[in-house]
């Protein structure tokens, strides 16, 4: 089959599947679809028809209750009055109520009063016997059960129609009693009232009866006539409950059916469009590959005869197919210059070579070589026989994947003794054989030679000065001269021999010597280079070595020559650390670090990423050489370049510039809070001091800061700058300072409101402000929340926002929470004592916040407890709040510490609820006893949000729900009271009441603290 054929093929098969595959679908999908879409609608209006059904059934019960709880109908069973019915039950009442029976039945005896009105012919007339049956059975079944029983309702058939009864108890009009009877009334529900229901869309409503029980919830639904129509079936049970009434809707399968004619439609449409798309796929297929393709065929195709000439193809275009015609044209130029190349190799070979016909042993090309060798023309040798020129000396052998090789003698000017050698092989498509004809005369005399150099060589292997072995093919020791013995440290030649030569090499040498070996084994005598290795010799010495290795002519054996240079790398080792490295401290020195810096920045231009500087300066070293000596200072730059190698990190590069300069390179930055840090860290570092025997010294640093790319793009330049930043920083006798003024500002800042807040920390410069804790129906003082302020002694008051995000940074939040713990708990301990002491009031609970920081050790409940016993305070006036994010970091570990803080008495609350992870799986598992609205969602509530209130209202619903004690923070206005009261939030804190005030301030000894305006 063509590709034409194949084609055509593969696209009908591919639009056929395409085509089955959609109508599969359409029959499982769009076809179930419709006919759901149709059920739907038939259930739909069957349910319609069976709530009009109970609508008229309610309406008539409400009718008759009206007439039986009437003075008028109550006396008339009492006594027949003719005016009563003249006046009540005339025809016209029966044509306005749509009535067609109504029945005074008294508790004993004939019916009162019975009246039956036929619609059809307008006139009055006796109930039809299945209605007048009907009507006994129900009373003589109301009469069995007493005045007091339920009166039935529902429906029964008469006459083929559906009619709908209701009876009641005959009472006063105040619906009092005793009963006197039973009223009964029958509407009758003509075919109108059916066929009105659905005028326009052939729908037939109908029903049957049937002595089974009826399943009031079921509705059945079918499909008839091929799915053109339906029938739905829904069920009622008759008033006496003996027959169950089926109402059947029946119509035409109107959706059903434009479904399938869509489907049809679809289906017709994409088959005709599949087709044309096919016919299109097959067109283009044919103009832009087919028709081109067999084009480029016939064009290389007669390349494949023998003796035809290479010429390239042009086919049009500029695509895939261009190209390959540009791959072919290439391949055939390759062709014809390797043909060329083969000739000319043919041409220079210094081997007599013959290609022959191997059906009629006729030569078919000779060499220039072979010409010569034989004195005769290409053209006297074609068509020669080859045995004609050469004389068989020894018979030579067939080795198994090589050529048939034997001695003799080759005719021409001159005698020549030549190895002649035959190989098989083809040439457009007809067996050859390529003969070849080599003088071996000169080689045989080259053997000769190389048996007199192997003897050579062994002489002055064994009397050689260097150390040398000779190992066989397997690498075994066959031979050792004297100072190979003495540099090996064997006391005898029987200790080496039989030995690995190798075995004497360093492990990790051994296998890069392995590998150059095998990169050498197609060399020839002599390896150009030398190997160096650590060479270890029988005592555990350790040398350095080179090794020749050269191969002895005329065998496989090899000899490896030693020479120890170990002397030499020491001498290399130590010039290096004289070039490289400073040598009092061991620190690399200046040349080096210009090296090393070069390189890091080409590196960090390459991964666009910063390079930090710091240029280091002792302040003072001048005194300590003075008033000390030289070698105090000696000493104490020595022990300086040693905490700085052990205070940086070892990614980083510390270097001596001279004197008392040092330099460090740190290429691991990623802003300025990493320089920050590695300022910090230097700062720390010497804060201890250095011992010099005699005395404790301290230094202090000035340190110049400069960056790349920012500051300077060269080494030479980043290392000026930094050297200019320096000079300034103890000019201005401060620790360091940056290059970039912008930057320099804000580290400094940072690094300044570092040091500040530490020193506050020691000098406990922070008071504490309390916002009170209000019940939020009484306004009773439940406690208070404590917060933290710090007024600068330059500065003035700073705010929280401000420093608390630099205490959580460096871990200083630690000693001030544990602070601020201390001084609120002896204080609200003195007031608890004063209030139930003096006053008899209930004591308060202090809220305090702790940092995600106690949640790395179990240390917390510790020192909490221990500052309850120093402070005399109760756990259970304290409270401690975390937020979310703080547990998350560390939750299992955060989770037992709360415990066992609850367990020992102190209260937990979820501090900031609906800001951090918020997942209510969370509250199950944290042990909390009060939830923290964040002031964030009483701020975005406004009396028009109901989305905001009911948020509010759920989070509440929450807490009592996991019996959590709600706190609302941030109210501010009444009507945010308000609501937080009504939804059920126990307590709240913020502006309404009191902003926080200092301690003194605090109205410790008030029972409530009603809102201002609140009465």
């Amino acid at each position: 089959m063509g590709i034409r054929q194949k084609t055509i093929l593969s696209i009908l098969i591919a639009v056929g599947i395409s085509i089955g595959l959609f109508y599969q679908l359409a029959e499982r999908t769009i076809k179930t679809r419709f006919n759901a879409l149709e059920e739907h609608r038939a259930r739909s209006r069957i349910n319609y028809v069976l709530r009009l059904l109970n609508n008229s059934l309610d309406n008539l019960t409400l009718l008759s209750r009206d007439w039986g709880s009437w003075n008028d109908s109550y006396a008339f069973m009492n006594q027949r009055a003719p005016l009563f019915i003249e006046s009540n039950l005339p025809p016209d009442t029966y044509m306005d109520t749509g009535l067609c029976y109504i029945g005074f039945f008294p508790l004993r005896g004939e019916p009162r009063w019975e009246g039956f009105y036929d619609h059809a012919k307008g006139t009055m007339a006796p109930p039809p016997p299945v209605l007048a049956r009907t009507m006994q059975t129900l009373i003589v079944a109301l009469r069995s059960q007493g005045p007091g029983s339920e009166t039935p309702t529902g429906f029964f058939v008469c006459q083929g129609t559906l009619h709908v009864m209701a009876a009641t108890p005959i009472l006063r009009s105040d619906e009092s009693g005793p009963s006197r009877g039973w009223l009964t009334m029958v509407q009758r529900l003509s075919d109108t009232f059916f066929t009105g229901l659905f005028p326009d869309t052939g729908t037939k409503v109908s029903f049957a009866t049937r002595p089974a029980p009826a399943d009031s919830d079921a509705v059945h639904f079918a499909f008839t006539d091929n799915q053109s129509r339906y029938m739905c079936t829904g069920t009622l049970t008759d008033i006496l409950g003996k027959e169950t009434i089926d109402l059947t809707l029946e119509g035409k399968s109107t959706i059903t059916l434009a479904g399938r004619n869509l489907l049809s439609l679809t289906e017709g449409a994409i088959l005709f469009t599949g087709l044309m798309l096919s016919l299109l796929t097959y067109v283009l297929i044919q103009r832009t590959l087919l028709k081109r393709l067999l084009f480029l065929r016939h064009q290389v195709a007669p390349v494949a005869a023998p003796g035809t000439p290479v010429e390239n193809v042009y086919p049009d275009g500029n695509d895939e197919l261009s190209d390959l015609a540009t791959d072919i044209n290439e391949v055939f130029k390759r062709i014809v210059e390797e043909e060329n190349l083969n000739r000319n190799i043919l041409t220079a070979l210094n081997v007599g070579i013959l290609m022959i016909d191997a059906e009629s042993e006729k030569i078919h090309e000779a060499n220039t070589c072979m010409q010569q060798m034989t004195g005769k023309k290409r053209e006297e040798l074609v068509g020669q026989r080859a045995d004609e020129l050469f004389y068989l000396s020894t018979h030579g052998g067939h080795r198994p994947g090589g050529p048939h090789q034997e001695k003799g003698i080759l005719k021409g000017p001159s005698t020549r003794h030549v190895l002649r050698t035959k190989t098989a092989t083809r040439y457009h498509g007809t067996p050859i054989r390529i003969e070849t004809f080599t003088d071996i005369q000169a080689l045989e005399s080259a053997v000769d030679d190389a048996k007199r150099s192997e003897s050579h060589y062994r002489t002055l292997f064994k009397n050689s000065a260097t150390p040398s072995v000779l190992f066989s093919i397997n690498g075994h020791i066959a031979k050792l001269n004297r100072e190979f013995l003495r540099y090996a440290r064997a006391k005898s030649p029987r200790d080496l021999e039989g030995r690995h030569w190798s075995d004497f090499v360093d492990a990790e040498d051994r296998a890069r010597l392995e590998t150059y070996l095998s990169e050498k084994k197609g060399a020839g005598i002599s390896f150009d280079d030398n190997v160096e290795v650590t060479f270890h010799d029988l005592s555990g010495g350790t040398h350095t070595a080179k090794i020749h290795i050269m191969r002895l002519p005329g065998t496989q054996e090899r000899i490896v020559s030693i020479l120890d240079i170990t002397r030499q790398k020491k001498a290399e080792e130590m010039l290096r650390q004289q070039a490289f490295y400073d040598s009092l401290t061991g620190l690399a020195n200046r040349r080096f670090f210009e090296k090393t810096l070069t390189h890091a920045l080409d590196v960090a231009r390459r991964k666009q990423r910063p390079v930090a500087l710091f240029l280091i300066d002792l302040d003072g070293f001048k005194n300590v050489n003075d008033t000390m000596g030289h070698p105090s200072g000696d000493k104490l730059l020595t022990l300086v370049a040693k905490r700085l190698v052990k205070t940086m990190r070892t990614s980083d590069t510390v270097a001596r510039l001279g004197g008392d300069e040092f330099i460090v390179l740190s290429e691991e930055i990623e802003d300025t809070q990493d320089i920050v840090a590695i300022l910090h860290r230097l700062e720390t570092a010497f804060v201890e001091p250095f011992d010099l025997g005699s005395t404790q010294l301290h230094i202090t640093l000035s340190i110049g800061v400069s960056r790349f790319p920012d500051d300077a793009e060269r080494a030479e330049t980043l290392i000026r700058n930094a050297d200019l930043a320096m000079y300034r920083a103890k000019k201005q006798g401060d620790t360091y300072s940056f290059f970039t003024h912008c930057l320099d500002r804000d580290a400094r800042l940072h690094f300044e409101l570092e040091q500040d807040l530490r020193k506050a920390v020691e000098k406990e410069e922070f008071s504490i402000y309390l916002q009170p804790r209000v019940a939020m129906t009484d306004h009773t003082l439940l406690g208070m929340e404590g917060l933290i302020r710090w007024c600068h002694p330059q500065k003035g008051i700073c705010s929280p926002a401000e420093f608390i995000p630099c205490a959580e940074l460096n871990g200083l939040i630690v000693p001030m929470d544990l602070w601020m713990m201390e001084t609120g708990c002896r204080q609200v301990a003195q007031w608890n004592k004063e209030r139930e002491a003096v006053h008899g009031k209930p004591p308060l609970r202090l809220a305090l916040n702790v940092s995600a920081w106690h949640f790395r050790d179990n240390r917390l409940p510790d020192r909490v407890m221990d500052i309850l016993k120093k402070t005399g305070c109760d756990p259970g006036w304290l409270e401690l709040e975390v937020t979310e994010t703080a547990i998350m970091k560390n939750l299992s570990g955060a989770i037992a510490t709360l415990n066992l803080l609850r367990t020992r008495g102190i209260s937990i609350a979820l501090d900031d609820f609906g800001t951090g992870y918020s997942s209510l799986n969370y509250l199950r598992s944290i042990p909390v006893d009060t939830l923290k609205v964040d002031r964030s969602f009483i701020a975005a509530m406004v009396p028009e949000d109901e989305k905001s209130r009911f948020l509010l209202a759920t989070i509440v619903k929450i807490g009592t729900h996991f019996n959590i004690h709600v706190v609302a923070e941030g109210v501010e206005e009444e009507w945010q009271r308000a609501y937080l009261e009504s939804i059920g939030c126990p307590s709240a804190q913020g502006y309404l009441w009191s902003q926080p005030v200092p301690v003194p301030e605090f109205p410790y000894l008030r029972d409530t603290l009603p809102p201002p305006g609140a009465g």
